[in-house]
């Protein structure tokens, strides 16, 4: 085992990445990143006992697309490991290239029971990615760098080289994208123009910029804290409690009601109305965008989606139903067991820690619609959120001789309300 192969297999143990998945999606790209992952993967997979695929996108830029594909599907049956390869169509644009590698990686997954899909991300990535965020004037809380997990499809999204330098990524084969060395994306002329004039600068720039993220992620956990202490974030803000918050607090406490809602786009234009319309005596009922409306009466404010109502209704099977659409849930052989909605106080036990749900959404970026899912107790404990996770005592209870199993997915009947 090289030395980097053994900081990698420290950094999943001690990080626990793949302790709750025994099948594991890699997004292979066929670069150096993404091969040095695979090899890692795939020569600790049964030091982590995990199972691995492959997910590839031909985005047919060059010639040599085809031929990458066709190695990598060598690859994979010389490794036996099961691939899947889509192609994308439509006109190129980095976006949308993006936007179509995370829905194939989504529908994979959900189709074939991975709960965790990986990608190569490393510390040079998240350099790139905080500078061009600040480029584009995006806010303080995304200049936190790349997560380096969260919640993805049916499981999680893991990003395990983040603490790795692009120097230690070791794959002796792999396919040189030669579009990566040009300016014609933007993320190429802050890679390969921007930085290394700011490291001419600056030898240690990219440290200064990892060290920068770091104290950004401190100072919005205690920003987070704070917002959380004042039990303000729901689906709607009572005016009163805002405006009693100073003006610098009141700002990111719309930021992270914005956060609640991540199909939302705001610019910071947008975002200085809505704090003046807020901070106004009048009511106020306008059109957000085509999805949603922005609402202020003489008490709240909030965010409301038009016209669509969902109903939900939870389909709860005591034997497997072979279908990945329903989460397993493990509890204990005895207990009560107890389904309901969520009520102000509830906690989950997640990663050894006690959370409160709101904070646990708000953290996790969980879609407002999915937090009114029911939740499972036993003997008042909470097990499991329905379609969302399930807390550290289900992960246990899985492990016990006798148990209790279920399946359970939500059933939703929608209606439409014409205006």
């Amino acid at each position: 085992m090289t030395p980097a192969q053994l900081k990698f297999l420290k950094e999943c143990e001690t990080n626990a990445y793949f302790s709750d998945h025994s099948k594991v999606l890699i997004a292979l790209s066929g670069g150096q990143d993404s091969m040095t992952l695979f090899n890692w993967l795939y020569d600790l997979k049964e030091n982590l006992q995990i199972e691995l695929g492959i997910a590839h996108i031909n985005h047919g830029q060059r010639k040599v697309s085809n031929f990458e594909e066709e190695k990598l599907r060598e690859l994979a049956k010389d490794k036996e490991v099961s691939i899947y390869v889509d192609k994308f169509t439509g006109g190129f644009t980095e976006k949308k290239a993006r936007e179509f590698r995370y829905h194939f990686f989504e529908k994979i997954m959900i189709e074939n029971g991975y709960t965790a899909i990986v990608t190569a991300h490393h510390k040079g990535d998240v350099v790139e990615t905080v500078l061009m965020r600040e480029i584009t004037g995006r806010p303080l809380r995304s200049l936190q760098g790349i997560a380096e997990r969260q919640p993805f499809a049916s499981g999680e999204l893991i990003r395990p080289l983040l603490s790795f330098d692009k120097s230690e990524l070791d794959a002796p084969y792999f396919f040189e994208d030669q579009t990566n060395q040009g300016t014609a994306y933007f993320r190429n002329r802050v890679r390969n123009q921007l930085i290394p004039e700011l490291t001419k600068e600056n030898p240690r720039f990219s440290e200064a910029m990892m060290d920068l993220t770091d104290e950004i992620k401190q100072a919005m956990c205690v920003i987070s804290d704070k917002i959380s202490e004042l039990d303000i974030l729901g689906k709607k803000i009572t005016t009163k409690q805002f405006l009693s918050q100073s003006e610098a607090l009141q700002h990111f406490i719309l930021q992270a009601y914005f956060a609640q809602f991540p199909e939302v786009k705001i610019s910071k234009k947008k975002f200085s109305e809505l704090l003046h319309i807020i901070n106004r005596s009048q009511q106020y009922h306008e059109p957000f965008n085509k999805d949603f409306d922005f609402i202020k009466t003489d008490v709240q404010f909030y965010i409301e989606k038009k016209q669509v109502n969902l109903e939900k209704e939870l389909i709860i099977l005591t034997e497997n139903p072979r279908d990945e659409s329903f989460m397993e849930i493990y509890l204990p052989e005895k207990g009560e067991i107890e389904i309901r909605k969520r009520q102000p106080g509830d906690k989950i036990l997640i990663n050894g820690h006690h959370k409160k749900l709101r904070k646990f959404f708000i953290d996790n970026h969980i879609p407002l619609e999915k937090r009114e899912n029911s939740l499972i107790f036993v003997e008042k404990r909470l097990y499991a959120i329905v379609g969302v996770v399930c807390s550290d005592l289900s992960k246990a209870a899985k492990n016990g001789k006798i148990k209790r199993i279920l399946w359970v997915k939500p059933s939703i009947r929608e209606e439409i309300h014409h205006a």
